[in-house]
């Protein structure tokens, strides 16, 4: 959880040079931006690696459909494929960033297993296609949602399952409003693939 808050970290340090291009015009983008970023303890990221983060957080937040990159599991089985866009389950590489327990209950067919805590590994990243969209999947979208932040600013075309498993699958025993209280959520009801 940790290296997800500092990379998130890194995306809004990247988003600040957005917000004030005379500084880093004046300065330097790098420079500037490695200078305004937290540091934790005496660790400084280099100007340069800096400037490059900024500049895929700007492409990836600004860039159609930039920061809302999620799809409805309707639309992934819908069986209407536009041949211009990723519109359909076999489009997308497909990647279950829950816990390997929680893969292994229930998870997208087709979908491999990388937890969120290891995504940005090299040994995983070097997993991930450069040439096909990527769908990450997770119980509610939440979790999805900051990895797909996060390999979007690495440079990867990636998306979030909307509502992830609970729009997926049948029905799901959520609690919604109240740690006290669950509620039934009713989602596609699309087949799963259990681990074996």
């Amino acid at each position: 959880m940790k290296s997800s808050c500092r990379l998130v970290s890194l995306l809004i340090c990247g988003l600040l040079t957005c917000v004030a291009p005379a500084f880093g015009e004046d300065e330097g983008l790098g420079e500037w931006v490695s200078q305004a970023a937290p540091k934790k303890g005496a660790e400084v990221i280099p100007p340069g690696q800096f400037a490059t983060l900024a500049k895929y957080a700007d492409l990836f937040l600004s860039t159609a459909p930039g920061g809302s990159r999620t799809i409805y599991a309707e639309t992934l089985m819908d069986g209407i494929d536009d041949p211009n866009q990723a519109d359909e389950l076999g489009d997308f590489f497909l990647v279950d960033v829950r816990p390997s327990n929680e893969y292994c209950a229930d998870t997208v067919p087709g979908a491999i297993n990388i937890p969120m805590n290891d995504l940005a590994k090299a040994e995983n990243l070097a997993k991930l296609p450069t040439d096909k969209p990527i769908l990450l999947i997770c119980n509610t979208g939440h979790t999805a949602s900051i990895s797909t932040a996060v390999l979007g600013v690495l440079g990867y075309d990636v998306w979030t399952l909307r509502f992830g498993m609970m729009g997926w699958r049948a029905s799901t025993k959520a609690k919604l409003w109240s740690p006290k209280y669950s509620q039934i959520v009713n989602g596609a009801g699309y087949p799963v693939q259990k681990c074996q």
